[in-house]
């Protein structure tokens, strides 16, 4: 596949959790979380809510090699209210210098999630059936958004306020979950955005993997998002996830790096000191 086709599948990713995470801003509810949505970077952060669920940089663009000074006027919200927050970028797209001057901050990169896209026009998948007791559906209703929450908070261990912000109170997302028995076991979320559907939060008990139900559930979402007029489908993947993507038609096309503060500019930012700014010879 020629670079610049890969290159532009990755922006699309990119786009799509773009998208997501810009939603924020639209819900009603407190503390609020604040969007700038600018030509250089997307920037969203919640005063009051220190959890890097809500509060990130991504997207940053600039067509001369980046400073410490951008980079600064950048996380400015972040230091004002201080907030953790998390950086985002797609490995190769990023401008020049912004890798060496985040870490010069003192951010650290966690690796990176690989991006994954799929056309959905043709796609039809080859995959196990369900077996017997497993049920998949659209999540409505109050005890089917808590069960369904409760999984995807279980598997990625994050607290449920925050995540509710990326699922069930969020209108621009589709949640679906299977039930086993009637109890929810799996889940996942989907955000369509000018034609591509964004999957997220794709979350299987221990005790329901590998038995073909978060695939089932994924070729759900995917038909109803195709249904809905989606050309195209994207996700990020762990290494544990990724065969499973692959198998549904799936295929890697970059890699998106996510930084967070190390344990200095941790403390820099809980305590309201700007260590970066001192470096500078600012006052």
């Amino acid at each position: 596949m020629a670079l610049e086709r890969l290159t532009q599948m990755a922006r699309t990713v990119e786009d799509n959790w773009c998208a997501a995470w810009a939603s924020l801003g639209s819900l009603q509810v407190l503390p609020a979380s604040l969007v700038s949505a600018t030509p250089d970077y997307l920037r969203v952060h919640t005063p009051g809510a220190p959890e890097m669920l809500l509060n990130i940089v991504m997207r940053y663009t600039s067509e001369t090699p980046v400073s410490a000074g951008d980079i600064e006027r950048a996380i400015a919200p972040f230091r004002q209210a201080r907030l953790p927050f998390q950086w985002w970028l797609t490995l190769g797209t990023q401008p020049a210098g912004l890798r060496e001057e985040l870490r010069a901050l003192g951010m650290q990169t966690w690796g990176g999630a690989t991006s994954m896209a799929l056309a959905l026009d043709d796609w039809e998948p080859r995959y196990p059936p369900l077996a017997a007791g497993v049920s998949l559906g659209r999540v409505s209703g109050p005890e089917a958004e808590r069960g369904a929450l409760r999984v995807v908070c279980d598997v990625f261990l994050v607290p449920s306020a925050p995540m509710a912000r990326w699922t069930t109170l969020n209108p621009a997302f589709q949640v679906y979950a299977a039930w086993r028995h009637g109890t929810v076991v799996a889940a996942l979320a989907t955000l369509r955005h000018e034609g591509v559907a964004g999957v997220y939060h794709v979350a299987t008990l221990p005790s329901a993997r590998r038995q073909g139900i978060a695939g089932n559930l994924l070729m759900l979402a995917l038909r109803e998002a195709r249904a809905a007029g989606c050309a195209q489908a994207t996700l990020t993947a762990t290494p544990e996830a990724r065969a499973l993507y692959e198998r549904l038609g799936f295929r890697s096309c970059g890699t998106i790096e996510q930084w967070v503060p190390g344990p200095q500019l941790t403390y820099a930012l809980a305590n309201g000191t700007t260590p970066a700014a001192r470096r500078m010879g600012w006052p």
